[in-house]
């Protein structure tokens, strides 16, 4: 280790001290020019060499009290010993110039035995050959005097924000007491690991492949025992072949997400579930998996599954009658998307039969799909409805067929709902958003973000939507709605309305593209002390150079005062 530095009483560490050895060569060099030319035989006296300066051994500058629930590194308030300073010597010592031969002076210098004149003076040189006793280096540096519990305890502050890989891997290699700290099991709870190898690389293994998946095999084994989280992610092989060897150390294992990976099987999922009863989070979006490997998976999970994460595939029908058949019943998430590339393909949602198989559901995200409800036939009566939904998320760039009907229908027993996202969900109008019974909604996205030149869009009537939740809502998004700036007017002033006492919790408002007009935006920021982020593109009623976005509330007032100048 690292030899640290003496530290003063406030704190600050002294700077290092001059080494000795490297001090007696300069002398030895400027001596050895200074030399007079002194006959061999002359007599001289010598003087007697002073002792060398030596340097105070190193102190830790610290002491460690264990509190109640804490550690407490406590600084040294003792006084340091005085720094020693050596004096410089006004008189070059006098030497007399040795006649050695050349062949004896490299032989001594090899540290053979040679026959030298009882006047000739080695000291200096057998010094600058071996460094004096004084020199060597004092006590173990910091490393080796922190508790390994505080160690631990700092790397899962890293572990935390930057990942259990690859940071713990190059931290063992730093010293032995890193090493033991990077043991901890504790530190491999949440691990994200990386193809390792080239993704292009087919045929056989190489040596460098077959080296890797060895240290994987011992990995696995020796730090995953309390392992929680497991993500892979890009891997093109060898997906099997690394569940198999989770599945048989990692009893404890809760989440597995493969992130753009290739090769899943059936065998390998459904095999995880025995060894693993603990599992209840899959995550497979992007990734490559065989056709009946979720609905096995599904069928063997039961109610060990409570969130679920998918991309849209040609089993997404069946994998929805499965979860309406009462398959899951403990599921809390469903999520299903189509990834980058947009999907065309449509399927029918039976509403009523998902909320009879899924009756805990939490949060339900129909991401970017082309769906429409399966009716149920006339005079069927609705049904239990999401009790326990916290988030519906419907948002879309393609076609739509949510309306007024199909939104009740989903969220009319939904009573504890706090965001709603119905982005590109243009047949929405604001009589339907005001009949739904969630009284606490605090994110509502209701931007169009797509091409819906074939949809009358509402021109009235926004302000239904914010006095309804004048009193709860933290995020309103309106980009590209065509209300008229006097419904504008009217619909932000519930944020200006509050009672005496209670000021709006509004921080995100994005009005992108609307006809808002100055006197009501600046109504808007006055009113909204916690207002942090405010979108003002494209809007035509705003004079030019205040119409962009403004993050965090130094610009939003920048952008007040500039307002009310031109107001």
């Amino acid at each position: 280790m690292e030899e640290v530095p003496e530290e003063s009483s406030n704190g600050m560490a002294l700077p290092p001290q001059e080494d000795s050895s490297s001090s007696q060569q300069s002398q030895f060099k400027s001596s050895k020019r200074s030399r007079p030319s002194v006959p061999v035989g002359s007599p001289q006296k010598r003087k007697k060499r002073k002792s060398s300066w030596r340097r105070p051994s190193a102190r830790v500058g610290y002491h460690i009290h264990e509190a109640e629930d804490m550690l407490l590194i406590v600084p040294n308030l003792e006084e340091p010993a005085p720094r020693a300073h050596r004096k410089k010597s006004c008189h070059l010592k006098k030497l007399a110039r040795p006649t050695i031969n050349v062949h004896q002076h490299r032989r001594a210098r090899r540290g053979r035995r040679v026959r030298t004149p009882h006047n000739v003076d080695l000291s200096l040189e057998q010094e600058k050959q071996s460094p004096p006793e004084d020199s060597t280096i004092s006590g173990p540096g910091w490393g080796n005097h922190i508790p390994l519990e505080i160690l631990v305890r700092i790397f899962q502050m890293v572990v935390a924000s930057e990942g259990a890989v690859p940071f713990l891997c190059r931290a063992a290699r730093v010293c032995r007491l890193w090493y033991d700290a990077t043991s901890h099991s504790v530190l491999w709870q949440n691990v994200s690991l990386a193809p390792p190898w080239p993704s292009h690389s087919k045929g056989p293994m190489s040596k460098v492949e077959k080296r890797i998946l060895s240290s994987l095999e011992w990995l696995v084994p020796n730090r995953f025992s309390l392992l929680r989280e497991l993500s892979l992610s890009h891997w093109k092989k060898h997906v099997p072949l690394m569940l198999k060897a989770v599945g048989a150390s990692c009893p404890h294992l809760t989440s597995l997400k493969l992130s753009h990976c290739q090769s899943v099987t059936a065998e390998a999922l459904v095999s995880l579930l025995r060894t693993c009863p603990k599992l209840d989070s899959l995550n497979l979006q992007n990734s490559q998996v065989e056709p009946t490997a979720v609905v096995g998976f599904l069928e063997a999970a039961n109610t060990q599954l409570r969130q679920l994460w998918l991309t849209y595939s040609s089993q997404m029908t069946a994998i929805i009658s499965l979860l309406s058949n009462g398959c899951c019943p403990q599921l809390q998430l469903l999520e299903v998307d189509t990834g980058i590339k947009p999907n065309s393909q449509h399927f029918q949602l039976h509403i009523e039969a998902l909320q009879a198989g899924c009756p805990k559901l939490q949060v339900l995200r129909l991401l970017n799909l082309v769906w429409s409800p399966k009716m149920g036939g006339r005079g069927v009566a609705l049904g239990i409805g999401f009790p326990d939904l916290e988030e519906l998320c419907l948002a879309t760039s393609t076609i739509t067929y949510v309306s007024d009907e199909v939104l009740y229908r989903l969220l009319h027993g939904s009573t504890h709902l706090r965001v709603l996202d119905l982005r590109g969900c243009a047949r929405l109008t604001p009589a339907g958003l005001g009949r739904l019974p969630c009284p606490n909604v605090e994110q509502l996205h209701l931007g169009l973000y797509g091409s819906v030149i074939w949809v009358a869009l509402p021109k009235d009537g926004s302000s239904l939507i914010t006095w309804k939740w004048r009193r709860t809502l933290q995020e309103l998004d309106l980009n590209g709605q065509c209300y008229h700036e006097e419904d504008l007017k009217q619909a932000l002033a519930a944020f200006s309305s509050i009672d005496s006492g209670h000021s709006p919790i509004l921080r995100s408002l994005s009005l992108k593209g609307t006809q808002v007009t100055v006197a009501t935006i600046s109504s808007v920021i006055s009113s909204c002390p916690a207002l942090s982020y405010l979108n003002l593109s494209s809007c035509r009623y705003l004079p030019r150079g205040l119409k962009r976005a403004y993050r965090g509330q130094a610009e939003i007032q920048w952008c007040l005062d500039q307002l009310l100048t031109t107001f």
